[in-house]
């Protein structure tokens, strides 16, 4: 069986920059932003898979579900990230799907082929030694797979 397409992006950012940018944002960012530094540097790390700010982007258009990557594409993120812990030696012990919606998941679509299914993502994220580190996958996930 062929596996899709996936668009991948990756997001290292310094955590004393993160928190320059709270601090400027203020209220806004903590809104828009939910979980802070880790939130932002994986919705950059989406941002960079579709393949940058569509016009009409919103920080809306990554929002996590709850559920853990699975099957296919869990299995694909991991073996990303053993990659990136060995080059970072952070651990990524972070991990959901999410759903990719508005200009971002029309973004998406113009890069991956035609597939009958939702535009997903998941990623994988940890930080340390000064460090927010994020991995993001978006693929189609098919009715009835994972």
């Amino acid at each position: 069986m062929k596996l899709p397409a996936v668009l991948l992006g990756v997001d290292i950012v310094a955590a004393d920059r993160l928190a320059t940018a709270a601090r400027r944002g203020g209220e806004t960012f903590d809104r828009v932003m939910g979980g802070g530094g880790p939130t932002f540097s994986v919705k950059e790390s989406f941002i960079k898979a579709v393949g940058g700010r569509p016009p009409g982007f919103s920080w809306h258009d990554f929002q996590e579900t709850g559920e853990r990557p699975a099957g296919w594409a869990g299995r694909l993120l991991d073996e990303a990230a053993a990659e990136l812990i060995a080059s970072t030696g952070l651990d990524l012990p972070g991990r959901a799907v999410f759903t990719v919606s508005g200009a971002s998941e029309k973004a998406a679509l113009v890069r991956l082929p035609p597939h009958a299914g939702r535009v997903t993502g998941a990623a994988r994220w940890g930080h340390g030694s000064g460090l927010f580190v994020s991995l993001a996958i978006v693929y189609v996930r098919r009715k009835g797979t994972q």
